[in-house]
């Protein structure tokens, strides 16, 4: 019965994002993906042990088929993810989830723990689908198939390291929400601050007819 349920699981997230999808070949190199993370991470273990782990992973994967069409373009490009998640994050008490069909508010049991919700799964859907993302983020990524790196978003000049102009597609959504960041900067003055850092730095990062596919710290400075 459980693993039933497990691969009950997969088949849903698949059939989900499959209606997202503009072609056939869309919807083969999409459920490739889910089935390599399946594979290689235990992805439908988790989504059934864990609630919001779809949820996560049908806003990640929205994002990549609004950002990229046909699919097959997202092949090559190097893609930066601030803020990416890591197998050591914690959540937040609550999740807000935009995904393309509605939003959902998350309750997480304990803000103590682990959560695989906050894994690094944008980069590995990335990966998965041949693109050549990059991850940074404070947490442990050690093991990671994708090329990452360790920074605290915090400190102004953080990603000074990373060359100008260097990527064809840039996202954040998770640092903002972190309880490790609101306890870092409680004070919502400072979080603009850290914002306005963040997305001058995606703008000087992002080739000249890159693609900015989400920002929290845009939005947040608008």
């Amino acid at each position: 019965m459980k693993a039933l349920r497990i691969q009950s699981q997969q088949d849903h997230l698949v059939a989900e994002l499959g209606k997202l999808a503009r072609s056939e070949q869309d919807r083969i190199l999409m459920a490739e993906a889910i089935a390599a993370l399946d594979d290689r991470y235990g992805l439908s273990a988790k989504m059934a042990g864990e609630p919001g782990v779809e949820a996560i992973l049908q806003q990640l994967a929205g994002r990549i088929t609004s950002a990229f069409e046909p699919l097959s373009t997202v092949q090559g490009k190097r893609i930066l993810d601030l803020a990416c998640g890591s197998n050591t994050s914690k959540a937040p008490a609550f999740v807000y989830i935009n995904t393309p069909f509605g939003e959902s508010r998350i309750r997480i049991a304990s803000t103590e723990n682990y959560t695989a919700q906050f894994e690094p799964w944008f980069c590995r859907i990335l990966l998965a689908l041949g693109a050549q993302p990059v991850g940074v983020d404070l947490g442990d990524l050690e093991g990671e198939a994708f090329e990452h790196y360790r920074a605290d978003l915090g400190q102004s000049g953080a990603l000074d390291f990373l060359p100008s102009q260097s990527f064809d597609g840039i996202q954040d959504s998770r640092l903002f929400g972190s309880p490790e960041f609101t306890a870092q900067f409680p004070n919502a003055a400072d979080r603009l601050k850290v914002a306005r850092e963040i997305r001058r730095q995606e703008r000087r990062l992002l080739k000249p007819n890159g693609i900015l596919i989400h920002s929290d710290a845009e939005d947040l400075v608008r």
